[in-house]
């Protein structure tokens, strides 16, 4: 586990009755919503209480399937070597957050999600027999589930704004959809 360390000192947080973290040095606090990680990591405390991060079980997992597939597809004694080699970076990576009690339920990520939906909204279109009304509120659906997944906080008219670059009223007159 990589440690995170207080911005004003450099000591770690360690976790907080209250549940927030405190830095044992300077009393610096911070909350689960301050821990900036990049998608692929998840925070985690160790045994002594100190806040860290790790891989996130279910990208070490997926890196592990993409290396056994690497594996076995491999023409030769190097690519297997190199399979191998990224499949114990994954295991290392699994290993370490399942040290810290994380679980191995493998989430969806953002990327399989949006695969899901494309595959149901086509097959729903194409078995429906869909104009261009339902494929856009489909397309809407799709938009709106992946921010949804991404910032549970989103709003309607941010959604709208993001992936259509207009207002929810000049998107409400879609279609005859304000009525």
């Amino acid at each position: 586990m990589h440690h995170i360390c207080c911005a004003e000192c450099g000591d770690t947080y360690h976790l907080t009755p209250a549940a927030d973290f405190q830095c044992h040095t300077c009393a610096h606090r911070i909350t689960r919503r301050d821990i900036p990680l990049d998608g692929q990591e998840v925070w985690a405390v160790d045994f002594a209480g100190r806040l860290g991060y790790v891989t996130d079980p279910a990208m070490s997992l997926r890196a592990m399937d993409t290396a056994t597939e690497d594996y076995l597809a491999a023409p030769d004694r190097q690519g297997r070597t190199q399979a191998l080699g990224a499949f114990q970076e994954a295991f290392t990576a699994y290993l370490d957050a399942r040290s810290v009690g994380l679980t191995s339920v493998r989430r969806h990520i953002g990327e399989d999600v949006r695969s899901v939906i494309e595959s149901a909204i086509e097959m729903i279109t194409e078995e429906l027999n869909f104009g261009e009304c339902e494929a856009d509120i489909m397309g809407l659906l799709e938009n709106a589930s992946m921010d949804l997944l991404e910032n549970p906080e989103i709003t309607f008219k941010e959604i709208i704004s993001k992936n259509y670059g207009i207002s929810s009223q000049e998107i409400s007159t879609w279609w005859g959809w304000n009525r």
